[in-house]
């Protein structure tokens, strides 16, 4: 039975590099590496916004209104607030074609307003979760610099996990963009 789950994997995988290449392609503008160091997995993602770092900072921290932007969260809702920490319980979904992917977490957030914040995993079904995100002003915009490793809590498809963390990160990344140049149009 496992061999025929790990076939059917890597079948998936063979119709999935295609269309995988082409998003990279379209969010070119969105720099993501992906390395995978036994069981953890490390994430750097990058970008430039053309917007100031209050209103980067506004949508990053719009916690209780990110399934309004973000595709792949279905609930996102603020615990508690105290002082500059937050405690934030998400759930979603993620899809690579046939396969679908649920999440949950409960993060702790600490905000260092507008320059950034830094997230641990307190509870969800990842081993182990920390990140950074950081705002830089570049130009007449605003660098974003994300970092992150975890220890998922299920097995990467070899060759597969990699370029899917890589698309789905691009992606969350296009939506944030997409909705910090939403808000920053006069209405």
């Amino acid at each position: 039975m496992r061999q025929l789950l790990l076939r059917a994997l890597f079948l998936v995988s063979l119709l999935l590099v295609p269309r995988l290449e082409a998003r990279a392609e379209d969010g070119a503008d969105v720099v993501v590496r992906v390395e995978v160091h036994g069981r953890v997995v490390s994430v750097q993602a990058e970008l430039v916004i053309p917007a100031s770092q209050e209103k980067v900072w506004d949508v990053l921290t719009d916690f209780d209104n990110l399934p309004r932007f973000l595709t792949n969260i279905a609930t996102s809702k603020v615990l508690s607030r105290q002082g500059n920490t937050v405690r934030v319980a998400q759930t979603g979904t993620t899809s690579f074609g046939p396969l679908t992917i649920e999440f949950q977490s409960e993060r702790e957030i600490t905000l260092m307003p507008i320059d950034g914040f830094e997230s641990r995993m307190l509870s969800g079904n990842m081993k182990q979760y920390r990140g950074s995100t950081r705002l830089e002003a570049s130009g007449n915009g605003t660098r974003v610099v994300y970092q992150a490793e975890a220890v998922p809590d299920t097995i990467l498809p070899p060759g597969l996990g990699i370029s899917l963390i890589q698309a789905e990160t691009r992606e969350h990344y296009q939506e944030i963009r997409n909705e910090v140049l939403r808000r920053k149009e006069p209405r």
